[in-house]
């Protein structure tokens, strides 16, 4: 089920899964992976809520907004995030586009339908995080072929506060159900971990998982996020306990 981005904002659950759920992805692969979910968020206007990146798949918990109309400044700006380091070709090309826009050339309105085709939807958005990293993991790990087992999978989430905090905490604890680490906020390559890192996108994420969360400082919503996390607001209970399982199961499958 996907909301049309015309008409109003949403929120997904989506997650991947790598070929025959093999165990590909070390650290170097995830940073770069989790790079690239920022990056590609960034480029298509997507509102990243919290996310995890494992060794055999990856969860985003997404917020996908109403379609704005964007100024040529701005798909400018969107288009060079696509190319952090670009090469003399891309920088190249940056300055044709720029003179076709401002000289209102036939192909600069083609080169704006392209950009925005791309833009304020999810399923372009995937499309480019999985292709782009595919290539860059292929070529790395002199590998070709399909990297990933499926197209991916995505729920519509709810977008109340309370379903949204359940999920994104299900999210985050991905790496502590796998026994990686004992709290979230020491695996580095999910959203909760880049809050507390101080990403301020990662804590702006968050913020929206806590009712009046705007109205105070981080400290106070990092607090409040804990006890959905642990049930208590400075640190995981001496037991190590985890959210109830049956309570996130009766989450997904009321959104599923």
């Amino acid at each position: 089920i996907k909301v049309d981005p015309v008409e109003g904002q949403a929120v997904y659950h989506w997650m991947t899964r790598t070929v025959n759920g093999e165990r590909l992805l070390d650290d170097v692969a995830k940073e770069t992976l989790r790079k690239q979910i920022w990056q590609i968020a960034d480029y298509c206007g997507l509102g990243i809520i919290t996310y995890a990146t494992m060794s055999n798949h990856f969860h985003v918990l997404i917020r996908v907004p109403q379609k704005p109309p964007l100024t040529d400044t701005e798909l400018i700006r969107r288009y060079r995030v696509l190319y952090p380091k670009p090469t003399k070709y891309q920088t190249a090309r940056f300055e044709v586009i720029q003179s076709q826009l401002k000289s209102h050339h036939p192909e600069a309105q083609a080169w704006r339908d392209r950009q925005l085709a791309m833009m304020g939807d999810l399923s372009p958005f995937m499309k480019l995080v999985k292709q782009r990293f595919s290539v860059w993991f292929n070529r790395t790990h002199q590998r070709y072929g399909t990297l990933w087992a499926e197209r991916f999978k995505s729920v519509l989430v709810e977008a109340k506060v309370g379903v949204m905090r359940t999920m994104a905490a299900y999210i985050d604890l991905n790496a502590v159900r796998a026994g990686f680490v004992d709290d979230p906020k020491d695996y580095r390559f999910c959203g909760y971990a880049e809050a507390v890192a101080g990403r301020k996108s990662a804590q702006d994420g968050i913020v929206q998982l806590v009712e009046g969360g705007r109205a105070h400082d981080w400290k106070w919503t990092q607090s409040a996020y804990r006890e959905t996390l642990f049930g208590k607001g400075s640190a995981p209970r001496e037991n190590k306990s985890r959210i109830d399982a049956a309570a996130f199961e009766k989450v997904i499958k009321s959104n599923g």
